[in-house]
């Protein structure tokens, strides 16, 4: 299997081919990123489109020193922040709403369904469901800045380093911010039903 920098190369060197095999290796990552981001299909399947073809139009501004999936999701978060430029408004920024559970089947699972069983029996569907309405709940209760640190190491599988890089702060802030996701998240998880 080929690495990304050689697939990138590949398609630099006009083999089509590797772009659609970059594409596969990290549409479901990069395409769910931007739908928690967004909140809307509609915006993360505009949003997914942009990322790719600026590797299309512009094959060199990826700098094969860095890794392509760091340099994919930097590209992909400034789309986004373009994105809500354009639209005026961030109130969007990392929205729930619409992501727990996505309209078609082409989306991106939120939380909800990657709780969920392929084949649960009735009684595992109601305590799936019930774990993935608190895991979206415990989402909610993060900040922002918590929550996008939060995606990145869970959803994205970037380091730390990575994503510190990624959002141009301290690697120490991105650990602050992971630390208090975490602790925050499972103070959420471990509160018992009233």
């Amino acid at each position: 299997m080929l690495t990304d920098q050689e697939l990138v190369a590949a398609f630099k060197g006009g083999d089509a081919e590797a772009l659609g095999a970059l594409m596969e290796r990290h549409k479901a990552a990069v395409y769910g990123y931007l739908l928690r981001l967004t909140g809307r299909p509609d915006a993360a399947d505009d949003i997914f489109q942009e990322v790719w073809l600026k590797l299309v139009r512009r094959p060199g501004a990826y700098g094969e020193r860095e890794k392509f999936s760091a340099w994919l999701f930097t590209v992909a978060r400034n789309a986004a922040m373009d994105h809500f430029r354009r639209e005026g408004s961030r109130s969007a920024l990392f929205s729930q709403e619409g992501v727990a559970a996505p309209a078609d089947d082409d989306a991106a699972p939120g939380p909800l369904e990657t709780a969920v069983s392929p084949e649960p029996g009735p009684h595992e569907t109601l305590e799936n469901k019930a774990l993935g309405e608190k895991i979206s709940a415990a989402l909610e209760r993060l900040s922002p800045e918590q929550r996008e640190v939060f995606y990145l190491r869970h959803y994205s599988e970037l380091s730390f380093k990575e994503i510190a890089e990624l959002l141009g702060l301290p690697i120490g802030t991105v650990l602050a911010r992971m630390s208090r996701a975490a602790a925050l998240l499972r103070k959420e998880l471990e509160k018992k039903p009233q």
